[in-house]
């Protein structure tokens, strides 16, 4: 049996799995994103240490939405002031060579520069790094259970799945978790459950559209109303990490 590399999340993995959601990583991801919006408007922001490295790395267009709508404005209005502070020394230089530069090759090198400095300035999320470190885990305990637990693995065998992009995400981490060739026997299991559930809802979408001819207008929806919604799902997810953490330097 192989060592765990992680400490294994066994508790918040056997929770999502039986909320039977379309892809219970997605629903861990929403656990994780809310938990890191949570954690950097709370009393972190009080925090020294959590303000330089919110000040050195920030947060991603999406993310910095997300601190917006929560509604808690000493908290974010703390975070802006420094983080603010800190992109106007960053971006001083190139503010200064845009104001001062003639036209052509020197106001070129100018405009460059501006951005480069602001595509360093928002390469990295802090949230996205907590939900890609949780991820990791995460990935790492269903690959590791579903080869040694075999509750787990019945239970996930008669999941709904995940998402392609967390489906791509288990078979591309199975031969790191497992090595090689338990990691290409989880590869076909998991390949077994994901296409058994996306032939699932193809019948439950297929079934949507037919539903609304006028034929079929008395004939019930068999629990297919949302299959449209759970087509997406299934297709793209629904939590992801936005900024990849390999963006962080």
């Amino acid at each position: 049996m192989a060592k765990p590399k992680y400490k294994l999340e066994t508790i918040p993995v056997w929770d999502a799995l039986e909320k039977d959601d379309e892809c219970f990583l997605c629903a861990l991801m929403k656990e994780a994103e809310q938990h890191g919006v949570d954690f950097y408007l709370g009393s972190s922001v009080m925090n020294p240490e959590t303000r330089v490295k919110v000040n050195e790395n920030g947060f991603c267009f999406h993310h910095f939405h997300l601190l917006s709508k929560a509604q808690k404005a000493q908290g974010l209005a703390l975070i802006c002031d420094t983080y603010l502070e800190q992109s106007r020394e960053k971006l001083k230089k190139s503010f200064q060579l845009l104001q001062t530069s003639p036209s052509g090759r020197k106001m070129n090198k100018a405009i460059d520069l501006f951005n480069s400095e602001i595509s360093n300035r928002e390469k990295g999320c802090l949230i996205c790094t907590q939900m890609q470190t949780r991820l990791d885990r995460y990935l790492y305990t269903i690959i590791y259970m579903s080869q040694y637990e075999e509750p787990f693995r019945e239970a996930l065998k008669k999941s709904k799945g995940f998402c392609l992009h967390h489906y791509k995400e288990l078979i591309n981490n199975a031969s790191d978790v497992l090595g090689a060739k338990e990691g290409a026997e989880f590869i076909k299991f998991i390949t077994d459950v994901e296409l058994n559930n996306i032939e699932r809802i193809s019948k439950d979408v297929l079934w949507l559209t037919q539903k609304y001819k006028s034929e079929n207008k008395d004939k019930p929806f068999n629990g297919c109303e949302d299959a449209h919604k759970r087509t997406v799902s299934k297709m793209i997810g629904d939590y992801r990490v936005i900024d990849p953490i390999k963006n962080l330097k």
